[in-house]
């Protein structure tokens, strides 16, 4: 297999709902870094599982490029693993006062951006190694020429700008309430007013 045809594996695992949306779950819900290895196994192996048996199932596994499997679901569970800890840092760090709007609404703007771009690259990559047809829900049975366009569009633009700009949100929301001030700070300001 080549070096291109090993990114567009990676590519395709890190992008494939049924590997991400899995893999950050279980990265956020597990309590410890041997966790999130055991579970991005599990992932890969029931990801690939699915594929042979219910999409392809005449195909027989590459096993020399099985250990790519493994790559996406690590990185998602990883990825949420990182955000919970991340999470619950800062909800200790932040005080209970009202949300700003301001790192909200960027969040949301630059979320749906950046992952929009994300989604729509993934969807004309697909589209250059004609990948579109496997990935894309009900591509095969049209024959119109604009198809592979909507798909990208439908299937990767919108809903990537969707989760982007909820995922945004998310985090402007958690960055936008204020800091507490520092611990011997705030016991010098009880000390006053008692």
């Amino acid at each position: 297999m080549t070096v291109f045809g090993l990114f567009a594996q990676l590519i395709s695992g890190l992008a494939s709902p049924a590997i991400f949306v899995p893999s950050f779950v279980i990265g956020w819900l597990v309590r410890g870094w041997w966790q999130v290895l055991i579970s991005a196994v599990l992932v890969a192996v029931v990801s690939d599982a699915e594929v042979m048996l219910i999409e392809m199932p005449d195909a027989k596994p590459d096993w020399s490029t099985e250990p790519l499997a493994f790559i996406a679901p690590l990185c998602w569970c990883a990825a949420g693993f990182a955000m919970r800890a991340w999470s619950q840092r800062e909800r200790q760090r932040r005080s209970a006062q009202a949300t700003r709007a301001l790192p909200v609404v960027a969040g949301m703007i630059l979320g749906a951006a950046v992952t929009a771009a994300a989604a729509l690259g993934v969807g004309l990559f697909y589209l250059h190694t004609d990948q579109l047809e496997f990935h894309a829900f009900g591509l095969g049975q049209t024959t119109d020429t604009s198809a592979p366009y909507e798909a990208i569009f439908f299937q990767y633009l919108f809903p990537g700008l969707l989760l982007g700009q909820l995922a945004g949100g998310l985090i402007g929301r958690v960055i936008g309430h204020p800091r507490m001030p520092p611990a011997e700070h705030r016991s010098d300001t009880i000390a006053l007013s008692a």
